[in-house]
């Protein structure tokens, strides 16, 4: 008996071993669900705060740029509730406050506060088509001279055409921009290559009438020759498709960079238009009969 009970204690031993890890798999299991638990309703209530504020800000806009209208008070959402804590607007920046909690869990689990631009949705789209002057638009060279002032030449890696516009005060007051569209017209053009294309780039250097491949204007030289322009083009056109030259009217997209200049991620220095397999191709200019045009669709700030 005595040996028979000494067999018997490892076996014991063993299955108390096992129990106490089965206890402890469970007790952890356990912790473990009500950690998941209580993240999820951490996280749902982050999304939930953040569809209030998104709530918050279109209210305003949608109602004039009233500040009031933000203040929704308490609102069930998807997953939860939000209350906005505090709301306020100035100079078309809403600051909005607010907390939330979710379903299960109704207590405050996040706070959060932004500061937002907002449109006035109320009042329809804006738009307006810019039209530089004589002084807005210039051709530089490297060899020889540019084109009479009613052209814009574009010449593979000899001739940029160089454009400004400026922007209706409510877009270029930090306006939202819906659409922008240049519209070039090309005069004519000596060229035969295939896959020629017309860029738009940003230029990222004020110039003026005076500009050459040089010199972006009396005692100031571009840090590259040809013009200081930023890469890649914001938008490309193709020119003279097919066998024959086809001129007339050219339009591009350039929501990018319109915005860009309106809500101040950049200056506005205007355009360069960078010629590939181009030899002198021209192009109306702000001299000329069919001038270039900048035609912007947009809302404006809330004051």
């Amino acid at each position: 008996m005595k040996q028979r009970g000494i067999l018997l204690l490892p076996v014991a031993l063993t299955l108390a071993i096992v129990a106490a890890l089965a206890y402890g798999m469970t007790s952890e299991g356990s912790m473990n669900v009500s950690a998941v638990d209580a993240q999820y309703d951490v996280e749902v209530a982050r999304y939930v705060a953040a569809s209030g504020i998104q709530i918050a800000k279109w209210r305003a806009a949608k109602y004039h740029c009233d500040e009031n209208r933000a203040k929704l008070g308490t609102l069930d959402v998807p997953g939860g509730s939000v209350t906005v804590t505090d709301a306020n607007m100035a100079r078309g920046i809403l600051s909005v406050s607010v907390s939330s909690g979710t379903s299960r869990n109704a207590g405050t689990l996040q706070t959060a506060s932004r500061s937002l631009p907002v449109y006035d949705f109320e009042v329809p789209a804006r738009q307006a088509t810019m039209i530089g002057g004589g002084d807005d638009d210039t051709t530089i060279v490297r060899i020889g001279s540019g084109p009479d002032k009613a052209m814009l030449e574009a010449t593979e890696g000899n001739a940029h055409p160089l454009l400004s516009f400026r922007l209706p005060a409510e877009l270029a007051d930090k306006g939202s921009l819906i659409q922008a569209t240049l519209k070039i017209t090309k005069q004519s053009g000596n060229s035969t290559q295939a896959n020629r294309a017309l860029g738009v780039h940003r230029l990222t250097r004020d110039w003026n009438k005076d500009a050459s491949w040089v010199w972006a204007r009396k005692d100031v030289a571009w840090t590259t020759p040809g013009g200081d322009y930023a890469e890649p083009a914001v938008a490309s056109v193709t020119i003279d498709p097919g066998n024959g030259a086809t001129n007339g009217a050219y339009t591009l997209r350039i929501d990018s960079l319109v915005q860009g200049w309106a809500d101040g991620s950049f200056p506005n220095y205007g355009m360069l238009l960078k010629p590939t397999r181009l030899v002198n191709a021209l192009f109306v200019s702000f001299d000329g009969g069919n001038k270039p045009e900048l035609t912007v669709r947009y809302f404006k700030r809330c004051r």
